[in-house]
């Protein structure tokens, strides 16, 4: 009988933490504003030059979704600190086969954080 109560104690306590996982990683409803940045975001990807690239306003803007997203606890904080991370590298120049490798990694950032925030 003891042993039953312990396993049904240790099930219920472990329960908790999935529970506390689980929410950590379940989509939060956002705010529509930020999927507008998200979407300026990808349009000014798109149109740094990389003869001449200026990454600035792309710094900027990940800056802001990625405080947002670390604030409110929102899954994709990881990510978009990443893209952030990877925005300010790219400023700080290199080849034009490094800018277009940059670009698309910056795409792919921001399309799962698209995909992620898309629906809610």
């Amino acid at each position: 009988m003891k042993i039953m109560a312990t396993l049904v104690l240790c099930a219920t306590l472990s329960g908790c933490a999935t529970v506390d996982t689980v929410k950590k990683y379940w989509p939060r409803k956002h705010d529509p504003v930020m999927f507008d940045h998200l979407v300026t975001l990808s349009i000014a990807v798109e149109h740094v030059n990389c003869e001449q690239p200026d990454w600035s306003q792309i710094v900027e803007v990940s800056n802001h979704l990625s405080r947002y997203a670390a604030w409110r606890g929102d899954p994709q904080a990881d990510n978009l600190k990443g893209l952030l991370n990877h925005a300010e590298r790219m400023s700080h120049g290199g080849s034009t086969r490094f800018c277009e490798l940059g670009k698309k990694t910056a795409v792919q950032r921001i399309e799962a954080a698209r995909s992620a925030w898309e629906g809610r």
